[in-house]
């Protein structure tokens, strides 16, 4: 069996899941959050923040807010959460036997569902483009003073945000994809994912213990953050690193595994 019919077996799957509908609906609500959030407020008869940063380029603040919304939280939770949905397909069904006796190597098996996982990451990075698109063109008629029109979008600079912010997520999909695999429960990956990104922020915005560029759970959104401009690159090779060597290690795990 080619890996593109191995692919299409495990993107086919995915129709009978949840796992879409979660991604458009996860994808919508920080666009939806920055709509209700950016408003012509004004303090003390003075224009707001918001007016004065977006008279100087409307839709670039608008997506460099929304960028840090979503690179922030929104990124990996996701990412926990469908690193979870994604094994339980079969777990639920219990299909693991059938597929593995399948013919097609663990190989195969193993990185298509990588693939069709990063798919998912993709396809809501792209979503949420989309949305804040429609977020601020409703916005633009919400909120008159704010010029959408008078600046356009730096398009290269936003489409750079988003890929770095893909690319600092890959070890924590990497290290998700593995535990979503490895334990049957999903309790445990989604738990797991959940308390190290949370005690990931606080390590990095409020008492740090260790040094946050190590800990690749919280990467994307510490690259967004401007102290840390200097270590980005280093960060972004780090999450590649991580992607890796968690990928290989996984597969062996995946390989040797007594599946019940």
């Amino acid at each position: 069996m080619s890996l593109a019919v191995t692919l299409r077996s495990e993107f086919t799957k995915t129709k009978r899941s949840p796992i879409w509908i979660l991604t458009f609906v996860a994808a919508i609500i920080a666009p939806a959050l920055l709509l209700l959030a950016i408003s012509e407020t004004h303090d003390g008869g003075k224009p707001s923040d918001d007016i004065v940063k977006m008279a100087k380029g409307a839709w670039d603040y608008y997506y460099y807010q929304a960028a840090g919304i979503i690179s922030f939280v929104f990124l990996p939770m996701f990412v926990i959460l469908t690193s979870t949905l994604l094994p339980q397909i079969e777990y639920r069904n219990h299909t693991w036997k059938q597929v593995l006796a399948s013919p097609q190597s663990y190989g195969k098996l193993y990185f298509s569902k990588f693939i069709i996982f990063q798919l998912i990451i993709i396809v809501f990075i792209c979503a949420s483009i989309a949305f804040i698109a429609l977020s601020g063109v409703i916005s633009s008629f919400l909120n008159p003073k704010f010029h959408f029109y008078a600046h356009p979008l730096n398009w290269e600079k936003m489409l750079l945000y988003f890929a770095k912010a893909y690319v600092a997520i890959l070890g924590l999909s990497a290290i998700q994809f593995w535990m979503g695999l490895r334990f049957k429960s999903f309790l445990i990956p989604m738990g797991a994912g959940v308390m190290l990104f949370i005690l990931g922020m606080i390590n990095m915005l409020g008492y740090p213990v260790i040094d946050a560029a190590k800990f690749p759970i919280n990467y994307s959104g510490f690259i967004f953050m401007d102290q840390n401009v200097a270590k980005v690159p280093g960060v972004l090779w780090s999450s590649v690193a991580y992607l890796v060597g968690v990928l290989v290690i996984g597969f062996f795990d995946f390989r040797y595994k007594k599946w019940d």
